[in-house]
């Protein structure tokens, strides 16, 4: 394959350099926050599948450690992360053959978006579908909205730190809304008002932009965006907020963007199944469309799936 080497890269000195040159691979400014130690911690129980060509990366897939028997067993398969802006089909068809065969009998599992070049790769593996994740819905620059206003209804652009008033009315909407308050390996629905002014700080300073919708002196709904390779990702949530309010938080978060991230040319929304019926005309309000499925796929080391067939 025009002078391409693969290998497998699990421990020692090979997995130190291969880190090493990840970590040199990334962002000054992410450098400048991220140690290399903290970097390669990251990293410890992961193993590689690499392709090389004249000695440069060419790409790549992490593996996770391998599993004893507490593994979730939903799906099938360790789940394989391959290089996010890896788009050649050939090298990511043998890297995901050559990580199926290292993660043995069980094999793999990867999700993906409904492109051309991403069905290629799943007919070139002979990899089988699982399920589906996520609606995505996409809109370029060219089809962003202007600013709406919606009767009775305030939109916020949010930075830390809250107002007193804005932090209780966003606290009882965190509340009443039943999301989820994360940290490290736990999650619970309890919030208290230093875990909601901690969150948006670590937002703020992560640099996500946010915003909130306020009706009737609730807070009714929230969104944020945060940069994903070379798109915006935004997460909204809702609690019994008119659709005319949605699409006028969603417009003017989008509105941030180019002063935020002038290189950003694509906003994308992905909706759980539970979010499409409520979420998806507020999009196409927005200027977003409908691009399909994220999929969730399978593929087993060609001896395996031969004897299963």
């Amino acid at each position: 394959m025009n002078n391409l080497e693969f290998s497998v890269i699990r421990d020692g000195a090979a997995k130190d350099a291969l880190v090493s040159e990840f970590y040199a691979r990334t962002e000054t400014s992410f450098r400048d926050e991220v140690s290399p130690q903290e970097f390669a911690e990251r990293f410890s129980h992961s193993r590689f599948i690499v392709a090389r060509r004249d000695q440069e990366l060419a790409g790549w897939i992490t593996l996770p450690a391998p599993t004893h028997g507490d593994e979730d067993t939903a799906d099938p398969g360790l789940l394989a992360m391959p290089q996010h802006d890896l788009h050649d089909p050939e090298i990511l068809t043998q890297l995901f053959r050559l990580a199926a065969i290292e993660a043995g009998p069980q094999g793999i599992k990867w999700h993906s978006r409904t492109t051309a070049h991403n069905q290629q790769v799943v007919e070139m593996t002979g990899a089988v579908v699982l399920r589906d994740l996520f609606r995505t819905w996409q809109a370029p620059r060219e089809r962003w909205q202007d600013a709406t206003v919606a009767d009775g209804a305030v939109v916020h652009a949010v930075h830390a730190p809250l107002p007193d008033d804005l932090l209780a009315k966003y606290l009882d909407f965190l509340t009443r809304a039943g999301i989820s308050n994360c940290n490290g390996e736990t999650c619970t629905t309890s919030w208290d008002a230093g875990a909601v002014a901690q969150s948006v700080a670590d937002r703020d300073a992560g640099g996500l932009l946010m915003q909130m919708l306020e009706h009737r002196d609730l807070v009714v709904a929230e969104a944020y965006a945060f940069v994903w390779s070379d798109e915006m990702m935004i997460n909204i949530s809702e609690h019994e907020a008119a659709a005319s309010g949605l699409v006028a938080l969603v417009a003017a978060l989008i509105q941030r963007i180019p002063a935020a991230h002038p290189e950003i040319g694509i906003a994308t929304v992905e909706l759980q199944e539970d979010e499409r019926a409520r979420l998806e005309p507020v999009l196409a309000a927005c200027g977003f469309e409908d691009k399909g499925p994220r999929t969730l796929f399978h593929l087993r080391p060609r001896a395996e799936a031969s004897r299963s067939s």
